[in-house]
């Protein structure tokens, strides 16, 4: 049951990596301007973030998951109404209810997610992340390339039918089970490492989130543009965009195993520079294998941020479900701001200094992180609260 848990983020992610690209495209294809192909990505961050902030308000881990339930049947709704009232102007009513929607998942998710996690275990915390990224990221890869290979009418129903398999799914899993078992550990794994030892980084991972995920809005809207422009097919957008995603669900993978690079600012420069470079290389890369390269070099560093953000909440002794409710917000903000701004930029620029500008963004958070973590560790290190065991 803890790993199946973890398919329903995938299922979610599907509907909205779906939505986000498919809006994007049809917009990009009838000639829309940029400031209208990001106001797509737009709207959902400004209803998601508001709609955040309600659900934080009156979710529990006793009606967490009905509340997940809920959120699954209005999803297939939605996505249903994609198709019955396909007006292309009526895609921002749709993807504004989107957003409702999965703000109404995320955050009960969480909560849901987290009674299946023995918390006390470092190996836990670092699982939970893993995991929860690698399986968003899927469906962020997987509905892209959905809505690239098939007609998007037809996307959209298999939407639905995702959507009710996530509300089927969860109401099975909280009916069947009448006392959560939390995972056997091993013998030391707790003491393994004390991350309580380490400093307090919410406020970077805050930071950084903040300015990769203002870059990832601006990638995931005007991707679908640039590829217009360069003439390649619908197919050939969708895969790159997925591979972002699949880069994030490969390192997500990847780390479960994790002990402390999350502290190192060697790991910060290594991501800063895939960043940097993925971003260049959608700039200036007119050629299909440089936009593949840029998508498998950006999304290494939307891994890493990604994964930090959510690591250094949850590994919090004592303010990890505040933290988690901020990296929430600090995701729609910055979603709405890298949507409105990379589209203003692009209207009264081009492309190519829209992704350049993002690739300085880039540079500049993970210069600023590098300096932060040697600090931060080196004070801790002097002080002599890091045990090296």
């Amino acid at each position: 049951m803890r790993v199946i848990i973890y398919l329903f983020p995938v299922l979610i992610n599907i509907v909205l990596g779906g939505v986000m690209f498919i809006s994007a495209f049809r917009f990009s294809e009838a000639g829309a301007s940029e400031v209208m192909i990001t106001g797509t990505m737009t709207m959902w961050a400004i209803i998601y973030s508001l709609s955040s902030l309600l659900v934080g308000r009156i979710v529990t881990e006793k009606n967490a998951a009905k509340i997940v339930i809920r959120a699954g049947c209005f999803l297939a709704l939605v996505s249903l109404a994609f198709v019955v009232l396909p007006n292309l102007h009526l895609q921002y009513l749709w993807i504004a209810l989107t957003g409702v929607g999965s703000a109404f998942y995320c955050t009960p998710f969480q909560v849901f997610m987290k009674s299946f996690e023995d918390k006390g275990a470092a190996s836990g915390i670092v699982y939970s992340t893993a995991m929860y990224t690698a399986a968003w990221s899927a469906g962020m890869a997987c509905g892209p390339l959905i809505f690239a290979v098939l007609a998007w009418q037809t996307a959209f129903y298999i939407n639905v039918f995702f959507s009710l398999c996530l509300a089927f799914g969860v109401f099975v899993i909280e009916k069947m089970r009448t006392k959560v078992p939390l995972p056997s550990e091993g013998p030391g794994t707790k003491s393994e490492i004390n991350y309580g030892e380490y400093p307090d980084l919410a406020s970077l991972g805050w930071l950084c989130a903040g300015i990769g995920t203002a870059t990832i809005s601006i990638v995931r809207t005007l991707e679908p543009k640039l590829a217009v422009d360069l003439g390649l097919t619908k197919t050939h957008a969708g895969c790159i965009l997925a591979l972002v995603s699949i880069m994030q669900v490969t390192w997500g993978l990847a780390w479960i195993k994790s002990k402390r690079w999350m502290f190192k600012s060697s790991a910060a420069f290594a991501a800063g520079l895939c960043g940097l470079t993925g971003l260049l290389l959608f700039a200036f890369g007119k050629k299909l294998p440089f936009l593949y390269l840029a998508a498998f070099l950006y999304g290494t560093y939307s891994s890493f941020f990604y994964f930090t953000l959510v690591f250094y909440s949850l590994v919090h002794p004592v303010n990890s479900s505040r933290y988690l409710a901020i990296n929430e917000a600090v995701v729609g903000l910055a979603g709405i701001a890298g949507s409105i701004g990379g589209g203003i930029l692009a209207y009264f620029s081009n492309l190519q200094i829209t992704f350049t500008v993002a690739a300085i963004m880039v540079g500049t958070s993970s210069l600023h992180r590098i300096y932060a973590l040697r600090k931060a560790m080196g004070k801790q290190e002097t002080l002599g609260q890091i045990s090296q065991s």
